[in-house]
């Protein structure tokens, strides 16, 4: 896969040497055996609270708003699960971009894989994802097995959006910006599989406030919308990460016909997937993003220092 920065000197400028740094250091630490690696994960979920503590309280928010029947010692171990959880993530994401190779040694089960089968005459099957820190290294070992392209949000480091559509690129033949939908709509109606994760608060434009664990989230019509223009195939994709280091990667239909007419029955039906997929690991889930950052007035308060 090509990439836009492919051969641009301007990734070589001063003001990214830092960034090239941190690079070389994940080359390093994520080309270290597993069990090292995991170890590191440890290491950074216990000092997450010092080296990212936006982002734990984040977490905390969230938890806060989605159980909130736990009690707090219950959340607080949930916490530290997932902040470890989500080191491990940055660990697989950085493996899978810089070392696909040691992808090979990995275990994983698929399940649903039926799901993604199509005839030459079929619609393309547009794949709703979700944020779990099993991300990319989920997507990359599930391609081995049904080749599909993904819908990604640009990012504003050029260096940064190099490294992603270049890791990107060893396993996918195409990373769509999630802006281009004419692109989208010409890759499902030529038959392709593509993935797009809507679970994140992308603001109100184009969105509705659906439940999500009871509260009322934005929550983009894209993928709805996108599968009514194509007469896509829709399924969800969901995987885990499992105590003995294996991993397993689920691929369901949806529970009721879908799409329908209605943007907020669409929505309300993706979120209850996602919240089904969580339940059974609440700890992977990418908690670190504002989900809950919108509301129908404008911007909420629940992440205000």
């Amino acid at each position: 896969m090509q990439t836009r920065y492919q051969r641009s000197l301007k990734l070589f400028h001063p003001r990214y040497w830092l960034t090239w740094t941190g690079i070389t250091l994940a080359f390093v630490l994520t080309g270290l055996p597993q069990p090292m690696r995991q170890r590191l994960a440890r290491l950074l979920g216990r000092s997450a609270r010092y080296l990212a503590p936006r982002r734990v309280r984040i977490a905390r928010v969230n938890l806060a708003l989605c159980f909130p029947g736990w009690t707090p010692e219950a959340r607080a171990q949930l916490l530290q699960a997932n902040l470890r959880s989500t080191a491990e993530g940055l660990i697989e994401t950085g493996t899978s971009w810089l070392h696909p190779e040691k992808l090979k040694a990995l275990t994983v089960r698929f399940i649903g894989l039926e799901h993604l089968d199509r005839s030459d005459t079929d619609p393309g099957i547009l794949i709703i994802g979700m944020h779990f820190a099993t991300l990319d290294l989920a997507g990359a070992l599930l391609s081995r097995q049904r080749p599909f392209n993904v819908m990604y949000k640009t990012n504003k480091n050029p260096v940064l959006e190099w490294l992603m559509q270049r890791g990107r690129g060893h396993h996918f033949k195409q990373a769509l910006d999630q802006n281009n939908i004419r692109g989208v709509i010409r890759n499902l109606k030529a038959g392709n599989r593509l993935w797009y994760a809507p679970d994140q608060d992308y603001g109100r434009q184009n969105a509705v406030f659906a439940p999500f664990f009871g509260l009322p989230a934005a929550t983009t019509t894209a993928a709805n919308r996108i599968a009514r223009l194509t007469g896509a195939k829709v399924v969800f994709m969901s995987h885990y990460r499992h105590p003995d280091g294996s991993y397993s990667v689920v691929i369901k239909a949806p529970e009721t016909p879908f799409p329908t007419q209605s943007d907020l029955e669409d929505t309300s039906l993706i979120n209850r997937q996602i919240e089904r997929a969580i339940t059974a690991a609440p700890e992977q889930y990418w908690w670190v993003h504002r989900r809950f950052k919108s509301t129908a007035e404008g911007r909420s308060t629940h992440y205000d220092a």
